[in-house]
């Protein structure tokens, strides 16, 4: 019951966070159009790609690591070690971040709101590092609720300044900052009530070590950060700011609805990593479960995005985004493919493949640059929707052939088939209410509730009380 607990606490703060964070985006998108949503957007997209340089990869090894690990003195060791390696990524980071406020000018974004949204996020990432302690031992709770209020009040000293019609977005987005670095400072303190001392007493050889095993981590992040956000940063250089803005706010939305689904692989993590240790008889019930879940929750996800998101899109942001809602549909099918994904790398992370990941990133970001230049200028944002899906899929190919000696084919054949069913079901029974011309908020209500049921007749979710993952 560990997993759920913490997958519940996790997705309760998260999502209240990122609902949060999806107030001030529509704030933002009021207030200043998709102009300003634009320039919003690509800061931030920048800033989170600074911030992997910076931080990212250590997490998901320390974690793998402490969780396998016995005696406290390993452990130690293994903390000092992480604590090194991240002070010489922290390092680059800073440097990348110093070259991009040279070069950044000011034609696509404030270089103060990259400067603001960058310190956050560069916090917020070195926070998870000094939370690994933590997550290893699956005290994930309190760990969530520090991320939550902080980020709230970042976000609501923003919403106070949106008040002020005159005040620029630099302004808004100030008590970002402080955010961050109050979030560190906690950070640091919890990672002392788990026994983790702030001190850096490593031995050379096993900080290379470290760097040698959190590097595929870091680059995985950083390029699958950059595997993301290519399509909006070309968006915004191909067709301007205010087609960026009504594409990210697609993606905003779809990246809200998959949240639960990563921190439910957050929260599985180290029982993942734990079973892998001791072999595929322990692991492959465990992967199957948390397979069936995602894809459970991935196809909900995906009937909402076409039945209700374009609604309510509409009612939020007003009809400057009516472009943005033509677009949704396309994106649901998107979020089952994501959803895919976000299994397959949690099980190759927690089975030591984190190098085929990385392969099948680097395949599939040469992938989406290419396409996003070849479609984009003839399709607009319409030909970036189709590059991801096609790069996902593959990507998700790539994985699903790395697994096969620890998961057998017939559980990713079976259940998938299972998810079809549902959908299938679903969109049927879509189709035939519009048909009968029912108001559409009536007709998307009834598809998300048709749905799960379709998905647990077809035995697509697990039963909790029999699942070794949930038990």
């Amino acid at each position: 019951m560990v997993v759920i607990k913490n997958t519940v606490w996790l997705s309760v703060c998260r999502i209240a966070a990122d609902l949060s964070g999806l107030v001030l985006f529509t704030v933002i998108s009021r207030r200043f159009g998709p102009m300003g949503t634009g320039e919003y957007s690509y800061a931030f997209a920048l800033g989170a790609f600074i911030a992997i340089l910076a931080t990212s990869g250590i997490e998901q090894y320390g974690v793998r690591q402490l969780a396998c690990l016995e005696t406290q003195q390993e452990k130690s060791d293994c903390w000092q070690s992480l604590l090194c390696t991240q002070s010489i990524q922290l390092s680059i980071g800073l440097v990348v971040l110093f070259a991009v406020m040279l070069v950044a000018g000011a034609s696509r974004a404030s270089p103060i709101v990259i400067l603001e949204l960058s310190i956050f996020l560069v916090g917020w990432g070195l926070s998870r590092t000094l939370y690994v302690p933590a997550s290893a031992a699956q005290a994930m709770v309190g760990p969530a609720f520090t991320e939550l209020a902080c980020r709230m009040a970042g976000t609501v000293f923003a919403l106070a300044m949106c008040l002020h019609k005159s005040i620029p977005l630099k302004v808004i987005l100030a008590g970002f900052p402080i955010a961050g670095l109050v979030l560190v400072v906690l950070s640091l303190r919890n990672a002392n009530m788990h026994g983790a001392q702030l001190a850096f007493h490593a031995r050379w050889r096993d900080i290379m070590e470290t760097v040698r095993g959190a590097a595929p981590f870091t680059v995985c992040e950083a390029l699958g950060q950059f595997y993301m956000r290519v399509d909006l940063l070309l968006i915004v250089f191909l067709l301007g700011k205010a087609n960026g803005g009504w594409y990210a706010t697609d993606i905003k939305i779809v990246e809200v609805g998959l949240m639960p689904l990563v921190l439910l692989g957050t929260a599985a993590y180290p029982v993942l990593s734990r079973s892998a240790a001791h072999g595929v008889e322990e692991f492959a019930p465990l992967s199957r479960d948390f397979f069936r879940s995602v894809l459970f929750a991935s196809g909900w996800l995906a009937i909402g995005l076409y039945c209700l998101a374009p609604l309510v899109l509409m009612r939020l942001l007003g009809s400057a985004f009516q472009p943005a809602g033509h677009l949704l549909p396309l994106f649901a099918l998107l979020a089952v493919f994501k959803g895919v994904e976000v299994v397959l790398y949690r099980l190759l992370y927690a089975v030591k493949k984190q190098n085929t990941y990385l392969g099948a990133l680097a395949v599939g970001t040469a992938m989406i640059v290419l396409l996003n230049y070849t479609l984009i200028p003839h399709f607009g944002a319409t030909g970036a929707v189709f590059a991801v899906l096609m790069s996902s899929a593959l990507v998700n190919v790539v994985c699903a052939i790395a697994l096969r000696h620890e998961i057998s084919h017939s559980v990713f054949g079976q259940n998938v088939v299972r998810l079809a069913f549902g959908m299938g079901v679903t969109m049927l029974a879509v189709f035939a209410l519009r048909a009968l011309n029912i108001n559409a908020w009536e007709v998307g209500i009834v598809g998300c509730v048709l749905f799960p049921l379709a998905a647990l007749v077809s035995g697509l979710f697990p039963n909790p009380r029999k699942s070794p993952l949930f038990a």
